[in-house]
């Protein structure tokens, strides 16, 4: 894992932490198709890696700063079974009772602007509302998770990080794109769950736009600013199958 600090600006707070996540690593070399066997990674997760690099490089010039200390986590080994954010769990840079959120980014936007957000893990803790208000101040719809069906959820990097007791999030994209006709966003995703989902053609494209991108981000950066100016953590829901250990908080 690659982890970078921003401290916090109260003398209180900033011993406790809000994470950013993004996994940096792919498939690396693996069989070939059409003769291609580098397996890029570009959409999962190069794109998730570039938002939270611009979130870290828009969040120091925030005045005045977040009063919880900030940890972007670029982690590795997502692809292998959670690996990078497990380990994180098991031996954190910051206690886990010290750590009020995780907000994870995994496959940004690069087809361009929405009128609306996805969000996974919005209806287990109020962090959902967090995301929802900072939705509408972007005037985005809020959304929950397009495709239950997949159990997505629980196959990020957020997911260690929920389990161990950290109410978490993973921002998502929306589907209904600003000039493209009802249901584009919807078969958008299904061609690169069909054709370039875990294969070497997940790779940098001409036609990739990233004002979707910064919609997300803007919309992250609300919803952290949110959670670490807020003296009251977030909570999981009485509803939610996660709940924080009643370990020491400060």
């Amino acid at each position: 894992n690659v982890i970078a600090r921003l401290a916090g600006s109260d003398p209180t707070l900033s011993d406790q932490a809000v994470l950013v996540t993004a996994h940096y690593d792919h498939k690396g070399i693996g069989p070939a198709i059409d003769g291609d066997s580098i397996y890029n990674g570009a959409e999962d997760n190069a794109s998730g890696v570039a938002a939270l690099l611009a979130a870290a490089d828009a969040l120091t010039r925030v005045r005045p700063g977040p009063k919880r200390s900030v940890l972007f986590i670029a982690t590795t080994a997502e692809e292998s079974g959670l690996l990078g954010s497990g380990a994180y769990v098991q031996a954190p840079a910051m206690p886990l009772d010290r750590t009020a959120a995780v907000l994870n980014i995994d496959v940004a936007n690069v087809r361009g602007a929405t009128r609306d957000i996805a969000v996974l893990g919005g209806d287990r803790s109020t962090l959902g509302l967090v995301f929802a208000a900072a939705a509408r101040d972007e005037s985005l719809t809020p959304t929950g998770d397009p495709d239950p069906t997949k159990g997505s959820f629980f196959r990020s990097d957020h997911f260690p990080f929920a389990r161990a007791g950290v109410p978490a999030l993973s921002i998502e994209s929306g589907v209904d794109f600003v000039g493209r006709p009802a249901g584009w966003g919807q078969e958008q995703a299904r061609l690169y769950n069909e054709q370039r989902y875990h294969q070497p053609s997940d790779e940098y494209k001409s036609s990739f736009r990233y004002d979707g991108m910064v919609q997300q981000v803007r919309v992250m950066l609300r919803a952290l600013l949110a959670v670490a100016n807020n003296p009251v953590p977030p909570a999981w829901l009485s509803s939610s199958e996660f709940q924080r250990s009643q370990g020491r908080r400060r």
